[in-house]
């Protein structure tokens, strides 16, 4: 499948992946948690050549990941994550903890994401049944709705690990 063709996909994690699926956009979304919000600031943090950050950011704005909001100074404008922009932070926390558990040695350094108010760190996420049991990919079935349909109404998907008849 052609990278375009991601937004039509019916497949959640190929339409998320058509809007946010590449490094420096994670980069600046990551940054963007962080409380970074002019063009200069994410441009020094990411290193990203100015024309590659502009159609970035654009493209962010375009699909509602980022508000343009005027600077206090009012000689500028902010990149201001909206409620679907915020919702990311979780995504972002995913991949974060999986980098921590699997991508460094013991005697490395690495940053950390601490409870503001607690200074403990975060539970570690973990996909949950409706009685709070984890969920293994092996317990998830793949099915297939219109989005306001109720899941009663899905219709079970064929793929390696199951099989329609």
């Amino acid at each position: 499948m052609k990278r375009r063709e991601l937004v039509h996909s019916p497949c959640p994690i190929d339409r998320s992946l058509s809007e946010v699926g590449d490094t420096w956009t994670l980069q600046i979304l990551r940054d963007a948690m962080r409380g970074v919000t002019r063009f200069t600031d994410f441009n020094k943090r990411i290193g990203l050549a100015s024309n590659i950050l502009t159609a970035r950011l654009q493209k962010l704005v375009t699909v509602g990941i980022f508000e343009i909001h005027e600077s206090a100074l009012g000689n500028s404008h902010e990149y201001v994550l909206t409620d679907k922009g915020r919702d990311l932070h979780i995504v972002l926390s995913a991949l974060r903890q999986w980098g921590e558990r699997h991508l460094f040695a013991d005697d490395e350094v690495l940053t950390r994401v601490v409870d503001a108010r607690t200074g403990q760190a975060p539970r570690r996420l973990e996909l949950t049944a409706e009685d709070g049991s984890p969920l293994s990919p092996d317990d998830l079935l793949l099915v297939q709705s219109r989005a306001a349909e109720p899941l009663a109404d899905a219709v079970p998907v064929e793929t390696p690990r199951r099989h329609t008849t």
